[in-house]
């Protein structure tokens, strides 16, 4: 019996063996297993970060005002630099659609250049043009101020109230006036079309059509010293140092004084109009100067004033000077020592030796010892031609 209880027992843990290795791993039936859905959700998700990672972050392109982000494209071709495009040229003639335009210069219809006008003159100044392009002009096109002398004339006007058609000629006209200050004048003048493109004469459409004009005075004064005495820069020196002084200031300032005093008494008891008074700085050899506007001078300019003292001149002595400025340089024409003796100087200078030469010319009057009693006056100062 206990033989048989040992037998029965060896059998029945051959059998557990035999059974529970069916379970084991490499004895597994070749059915797949079920796959949880959440898992594989899950996986794909960390699969495309990584791809995304992998790929690195994606530029975002601005287009204008446009904020854009492209969508990556295999073997997509870059884009080159920006300092590698090659840039777009455009004809110096304006174009509009399939037309363009351009002018050709034919005549001055009046004031043709160099033509002598009195000071303040108003008057109207025509061109005669063509049409040399392609584009029928309109209302839209203006005739348009440049550069130069703007002679009062307008920034822009339009240029027709008709149309102007390819090869057509035609007359164009601006309202200027001939400026107080005699001397040449030129304004320069183009077109411009509905475009805002402005255009002249010429192959490539760059160049200009202009009026020319010398102003003086039928009365030969060319320039008037005293009308432009308000606009010259006065200045006082002596003591060590200069002030700038502002014109038509106090007789009686230590600084000197520059201004116009009419109905006045001369050293000799003649009676003047308006005359230019000018007293220098209150020291010992003081002095005073003024520097005028730049002007051209012409043949036959003469510079010609009266020159001395104010009635009860005591014992005022000075000495007169006239300069001309050109840049830095400046160049004494000549110099006159005058005193209180009763009598008024007349100067006339031939100024032959600078025509064409734009200058600034210089008054100065200084002080011959004590600048008591000094104010000296230049009567009648102009440039006669």
């Amino acid at each position: 019996m206990p033989l048989l209880k040992k037998r029965l027992s060896v059998l029945l843990v051959f059998i557990f063996i035999i059974f529970a290795g069916c379970s084991f791993p490499g004895l597994s039936s070749p059915t797949e297993p079920s796959i949880d859905p959440v898992l594989t959700d899950a996986a794909r998700t960390i699969e495309a970060r990584l791809t995304s990672e992998a790929r690195g972050p994606q530029p975002t392109a601005t287009l204008g005002w446009i904020e854009f982000t492209p969508t990556p494209q295999l073997n997509e071709t870059p884009m080159p630099a920006p300092d590698t495009l090659t840039p777009t040229t455009t004809s110096q003639v304006p174009t509009q659609g399939s037309c363009e335009d351009k002018v050709h210069f034919v005549s001055d219809v009046n004031y043709p250049d160099g033509t002598k006008i009195e000071a303040g003159t108003e008057f109207t100044k025509t061109w005669r043009l063509q049409n040399t392009g392609t584009c029928t002009w309109n209302a839209d096109y203006a005739i348009v101020f440049e550069r130069g002398d703007a002679l009062g004339g307008p920034a822009s006007k339009s240029l027709t109230t008709e149309l102007i058609p390819p090869q057509a000629e035609f007359e164009v006209s601006v309202d200027l006036k001939a400026p107080d200050i005699p001397g040449d004048y030129q304004g320069y003048w183009r077109l411009r079309n509905p475009a805002g493109q402005k255009f002249g004469t010429g192959e490539n459409s760059d160049k200009d059509f202009w009026v020319k004009v010398s102003v003086g005075s039928t009365s030969g004064i060319a320039y008037d010293f005293i009308a432009q005495a308000s606009k010259a820069t006065w200045v006082s020196g002596g003591g060590g140092g200069e002030v700038t002084l502002n014109f038509g200031g106090d007789d009686g300032d230590p600084n000197g004084v520059a201004k116009l005093k009419g109905d006045i008494e001369l050293e000799n008891r003649a009676e003047a109009g308006m005359t230019l008074i000018t007293h220098p700085k209150h020291v010992d050899f003081g002095s005073i100067y003024g520097v005028y506007p730049e002007y051209k001078v012409q043949n036959d300019d003469h510079f010609k004033s009266k020159l001395g003292f104010l009635e009860d001149c005591g014992e005022g002595r000075v000495v007169f000077q006239l300069w001309y400025q050109q840049g830095d340089a400046q160049t004494k024409l000549d110099e006159w020592s005058d005193s209180c003796d009763g009598n008024i100087v007349a100067v006339d200078i031939d100024l032959s030796n600078l025509v064409g030469e734009k200058v600034q010319f210089v008054l100065v009057v200084s002080a011959d010892g004590s600048p008591v009693d000094d104010l000296a006056i230049w009567g009648s100062t102009r440039i006669e031609r």
